[in-house]
């Protein structure tokens, strides 16, 4: 049986690094990719952005087609209106959201992708709330929203299924840094569950989302 493949950009990020695991773990074949190199087998150097050649086609020919595509790649800001930067907030953009239009539009236009495929966008829950000092993060996660429900749309005619997943505050080094041990007891102690969402928590999401276990959810946006 042909051993199955996913993509994954930014995958070696924390929630990156988390998701591929788990799907190794289920015998796929992963494939990370971001714009810095990494001295490890399956990853690649790539961006989005700059000028497409042929050899980045034939690269990702010789490794695809793809049975499934997740984006976990992104940038974090902490800004407000009061001190909003236009030229960070538009790079935070890009990052967030453009990326993920241009990157797959290229996979569509080069037939790198296997018909029906799984697609899947980590978000953030901050897509559906709001807090002081994110003005510019929480702009461009609430862009997902339309990106998911758009792309479920356009992307229907050929079987695909696009989904998200939307974390809140994972037990990760990166909570830890950003936040005080209150805060974080905080959140812990906010339900009776005691306990932060964890990378296993999301992996698995994604998994369910991206395996062939889903045969029909699509334009949903899961919150862990």
């Amino acid at each position: 049986m042909e051993m199955k493949k996913i993509l994954i950009f930014g995958g070696s990020g924390e929630i990156g690094s988390g998701i591929v695991q788990k799907f190794e773990s289920e015998n796929w074949s992963t494939l990370c990719v971001g714009r810095s190199k990494l001295k490890t087998k399956s990853y690649l150097s790539w961006d989005p952005f700059k000028d497409i050649h042929k050899d980045d086609i034939k690269l990702f020919s010789s490794l695809g087609p793809f049975d499934s595509v997740c984006w976990a790649q992104g940038m974090n800001l902490s800004d407000s209106i009061y001190n909003f930067e236009r030229e960070l907030h538009e790079n935070l953009y890009k990052a967030n959201v453009t990326y993920i239009l241009e990157s797959l539009k290229f996979l569509l236009q080069n037939k790198l992708i296997k018909q029906p495929a799984k697609f899947c966008v980590i978000s953030s829950i901050w897509q559906n709330l709001s807090k002081e000092n994110k003005l510019s993060y929480s702009i461009s996660k609430a862009a997902l929203k339309g990106l998911v429900l758009s792309l479920r749309n356009d992307l229907a005619k050929e079987g695909h299924l696009f989904n998200a997943v939307l974390p809140g505050v994972i037990n990760s080094p990166m909570t830890r840094e950003n936040l005080t041990q209150e805060q974080i007891s905080s959140v812990k102690n906010a339900t009776q569950f005691n306990r932060l969402a964890s990378l296993e928590d999301v992996a698995n999401s994604v998994y369910s989302l991206c395996s062939e276990h889903n045969s029909g959810i699509t334009g949903n946006f899961l919150n862990i």
